[in-house]
């Protein structure tokens, strides 16, 4: 079978429609693409895994003090210069520590079938939030060799859906001017001691980082997008892909595919992690073996630019055999450009492969129907087969360099 983009494209339209992690909706479009993935002659699998929303609360509970610390530094100026540096101090500290115990809460938040979560840490990260269950689809060839020499890729997308009132671009630059903003903050009011205009000119951007915040802490997370750019174009993409490879003997004889669609990847990208946790001896032995490629595909259904997020894994012995390094080889063969997009605060399903030392990318699509996601016009007319062309043929152009081997043998 040739790459056809339509293909593609009418399989997202099929699964657009709201599916919120946890739904029945969701639980039934699980279903529909298992027995797509099985038509096409692969063995699906199921990972059922549990998780709580304490990452959420959280997050706005450091950004709540943050705020404060903000609020207070401002209101208090020239009270004491002592105070304002301590304020300033712990700013920094709350700022640095943002990432190692957002992790560390992520992480144990997560409840897999055969993991003990019985500490006091996990038991506290469960009980603080709303539970979900749910679960991933893993699908690889029946006859697909073992040999552990063989390169592995895999090729990833999300099926689940949320929406939101703060639009998606605007939520990420306003974490993005909190983050940067309050960094600002308190830099300058490390050196307030030195020039009075910098005090000033501190309040200023403290003000603004307060107006920016106070949005953050507001966030809902409904079930009203159709989800069809993100992300039932990157399920569309790659189970159209899975029916392409499913007949190429010479790739499969050179190449081990798995095909993971994930879920709540829209709640912390939880599904890629929960894989992650689970399968993390196995992907390290596939990696220090044939080698491993995580490749992902998120909102690439628009008619507008791709690009890739993400960087060189951290060991590769070969930059030039890298994911992203193939991603832009294929970009410069099939002439159309691909750009690096790179944004605090950014969430996607290569993430946690990508944090744990491993070879992963993920290939997105930036149009002007981009601005839909995460609303109820994120419906199946903003999908557009340009996005599916091109991200479909660089994915066959990835496929074939790993595989050293041609699609239908052209």
């Amino acid at each position: 079978m040739e790459f056809n983009p339509t293909l593609a494209l009418n399989y997202a339209r099929e699964i657009s429609r709201p599916r919120k992690v946890g739904t029945r909706e969701e639980e039934k479009v699980a279903q529909e693409i298992a027995c797509q993935l099985v038509q096409s002659g692969f063995s699906v699998n199921f990972q059922t895994f549990q998780f709580s929303t304490a990452h959420g609360i959280t997050l706005s509970a450091e950004i709540l003090i943050g705020l404060v610390l903000i609020l207070t530094t401002i209101l208090t100026f020239g009270i004491s210069g002592w105070l304002t540096l301590f304020q300033a101090g712990l700013l920094l500290l709350l700022i640095g520590l943002l990432g190692p115990i957002n992790k560390k809460i992520l992480n144990s938040s997560i409840r897999s079938e055969d993991q003990d979560r019985s500490s006091l840490w996990s038991s506290l990260c469960w009980k603080l939030g709303t539970q979900y269950r749910t679960k991933n689809l893993i699908a690889t060839l029946p006859n697909s060799s073992g040999d552990p020499k063989l390169p592995h890729l895999y090729l990833v997308a999300h099926y689940d859906s949320k929406s939101q009132k703060l639009p998606l671009v605007i939520r990420i630059a306003l974490f993005t001017l909190v983050i940067m903003g309050s960094l600002v903050f308190a830099s300058l009011n490390l050196l307030i001691s030195v020039n009075e205009v910098i005090a000033q000119f501190s309040s200023v951007i403290g003000s603004i980082v307060i107006l920016c915040g106070v949005p953050l802490l507001f966030l809902d997370y409904g079930n009203d997008s159709p989800g069809a750019i993100d992300n039932a174009s990157g399920v569309g993409l790659v189970l159209h892909l899975a029916e392409v490879i499913a007949d190429q003997s010479a790739i499969n004889e050179r190449l081990k595919i798995t095909i993971l669609i994930t879920s709540a990847e829209e709640a912390a990208v939880m599904g890629a992690l929960a894989y992650v946790q689970q399968y993390e001896a196995y992907l390290h032995r596939q990696s220090d073996g044939g080698g491993l490629h995580i490749l992902n595909f998120d909102g690439t259904g628009v008619d507008g630019k791709l690009y890739n997020v993400g960087s060189e894994r951290r060991f590769s012995p070969s930059p030039d055999t890298s994911l992203i390094s193939l991603v832009r080889q294929a970009s410069e063969e099939l002439g159309f450009p691909i750009g690096r997009f790179s944004l605090p605060g950014a969430m996607f399903d290569h993430i946690p492969f990508a944090e744990n030392g491993f070879d992963a990318v993920s290939i997105i699509g930036i149009g002007k129907s981009t601005w839909s996601v995460h609303t109820p016009k994120d419906s199946p007319d903003k999908l557009h087969i340009r996005g599916f062309e091109q991200a479909g043929r660089m994915a066959i152009c990835v496929i074939e360099k790993v595989s050293g081997s041609k699609i239908n043998g052209k």
